[in-house]
């Protein structure tokens, strides 16, 4: 046992060991495929950074070559900065509209120039008054939440007594292409905490997100401070490689189990010499303990020949009984009918006293007992029919209750018998001490649930409630002279069957003893 548990607890070990050892590996897969996506991603951010911040100080380049060709003449040329205008913006897709205003009637403005030709339709942007209200020369960003996804660069120009406006309209989105977009990140560009671009690229799961990993940083833009962020979802896929997980966790336990193995070794070894030493002791245990053992088999010899002895008395009993009857019956005058009645129940229960020790030796030699489809009604039959002359001597009567359309049950008939000869024998010793003038004992059998139910009861005084929770206690006895093993065995007898016994007891209406047993039909249909 000992053995047992130490093995035992040296495989709950080394799990414990290999489980850690395993989460040890996944835990430093999880930091190192952080560190390399985090450090993947800043340089994916450092490059998308500086071509950004290259791409919109093209834009402060153009404003300067606009607002030059602008200030060329008074009034500006405006076809000529027009055309320019559209060159612009067939080289550069991101740049969608540009205008130059004059200050209006009423706080507005003039738009003098509009490239393509359907700015010059769409309103100015609300912002336009701050255009004219900046430094001359100065350049600013502007994002309008009435256009959402763009952003706006004004910058003012032209003399001091008539001030321009020169507004360029931006789709950020274009500030970077879809190949310089880094895989499995969501793009964003803010300006002035206005969200202008958030793109997520394929290969982003943000559902099923280990760690969400971040770049960001402001544009290298005095006129236009928009601000970078990349966003990389790390799956746990990628945090965890299944392969090689998999082949460290094959390895460990392989070299864990390889070390269990050696340390296993080495302690049989220990424990080998330890035996040898103690050799000389353990002779001397042995001794004793074959003492004891001879005193357990005499002990169970004594507890066998008891059950046997109760096992015989019943049809010894009632071979004696019976063989007494033929003695009467076999007189000058007797029954000749009777007298081979009597006759053929010694028969039987001579062959009833040879089939239990048959069984004794069946179960000695573990040999199973005879168990097969039976008429329940039948078996009870034949046990009245061997009860009734000894209970008709008592003045006690036996009444049978059976239902005619009774399943089979799949039972040894020899044991049920058994059962039901204890049962009634019970009975009778119940009625014997009592003084009211019916003495009968009843035996009723019906179905419930698809099970066959055997009702044994008598009118007697029944079971003291004290006594009815160790009514079924192996030598446990309220009679002077009993030895405790009549209902042991019956329950044993009974369960063997597939079944149960209960007992039904009250202090005025007697005791009952139920006995349930699975039908044939349901049990063919388990073993099925």
């Amino acid at each position: 046992m000992r053995r047992r548990i130490f093995a035992f607890r040296s495989i709950v070990v080394l799990v414990l060991v290999w489980i850690g050892a395993v989460s040890g590996f996944a835990l430093l897969s999880v930091r190192s495929a952080t560190q390399h996506a985090g450090e993947e991603l800043n340089a994916a951010g450092v490059a998308l950074h500086r071509i950004v911040s290259q791409r919109v100080a093209q834009h402060d380049a153009h404003l300067t070559s606009l607002a030059a060709l602008v200030q060329s003449a008074d009034p500006p040329p405006r076809e000529a900065v027009r055309q320019v205008a559209l060159a612009i913006m067939r080289f550069y897709p991101r740049i969608v509209s540009v205008r130059i205003v004059a200050p209006g009637a009423g706080g507005g403005g003039e738009i003098l120039v509009a490239a393509p030709d359907a700015a010059l339709a769409s309103s100015l942007p609300a912002f336009t008054a701050g255009v004219f209200a900046q430094a001359p020369g100065e350049a600013r960003a502007y994002a309008d939440p009435a256009v959402p996804g763009r952003y706006f660069l004004g910058k003012r120009t032209g003399g001091a007594g008539r001030p321009l406006a020169m507004i360029v309209e931006i789709d950020p989105a274009l500030l970077v292409e879809g190949e310089e977009r880094p895989a499995a990140t969501r793009l964003r560009l803010e300006l002035g905490g206005h969200s202008l671009v958030d793109r997520a690229t394929a290969g982003l799961q943000e559902s099923v997100a280990l760690e969400t990993l971040r770049f960001e940083r402001a544009i290298d833009s005095q006129t236009q401070p928009l601000k970078l962020s990349l966003d990389r979802s790390l799956a746990f896929a990628q945090g965890v490689p299944l392969g090689p997980v998999l082949l460290f966790a094959v390895l460990s336990l392989i070299g864990l189990l390889a070390l269990r193995y050696t340390l296993k070794q080495r302690r049989d070894a220990a424990r080998s010499r330890a035996a040898a030493r103690e050799a000389q002791e353990r002779s001397l245990l042995l001794e004793r303990e074959t003492r004891l053992a001879h005193a357990s088999r005499v002990n169970a010899l004594g507890e066998l020949a008891s059950g046997i002895a109760h096992e015989l008395t019943q049809p010894l009993t009632a071979l004696l009984s019976q063989s007494q009857a033929a003695l009467r019956l076999a007189a000058p005058g007797g029954d000749a009918v009777r007298l081979d009645e009597a006759l053929r129940a010694n028969v039987r229960e001579a062959k009833r006293a040879g089939e239990m020790l048959q069984r004794m030796r069946d179960y000695i030699s573990n040999r199973a007992n005879a168990r097969i489809p039976s008429d329940i009604n039948a078996v009870i039959v034949d046990a009245a029919a061997l009860a009734r002359t000894d209970l008709a001597q008592r003045g006690i009567g036996l009444e049978l209750d059976l239902e005619r359309t009774l399943p089979q049950a799949v039972v040894d008939p020899i044991e049920l018998e058994q059962v039901l000869h204890n049962l009634i024998r019970n009975a009778v010793d119940s009625l014997d001490g009592t003084a009211q003038a019916e003495k009968k004992i009843v035996i009723r059998t019906g179905t419930g649930a698809g099970q066959v139910v055997i009702r044994v009861a008598d009118t007697g005084p029944g079971i003291a409630p004290a006594v009815l929770p160790r009514l079924f206690e192996p030598f446990f006895t309220t009679k002077a002279d009993g030895m405790g093993l009549g209902l042991s065995l019956c329950a044993t007898l009974v369960e063997r069957a597939g079944g149960s016994i209960r007992a039904d007891a009250g202090v005025s209406t007697g005791a009952a003893f139920v006995i349930v047993l699975p039908a044939a039909m349901l049990r063919m249909e388990a073993a099925q």
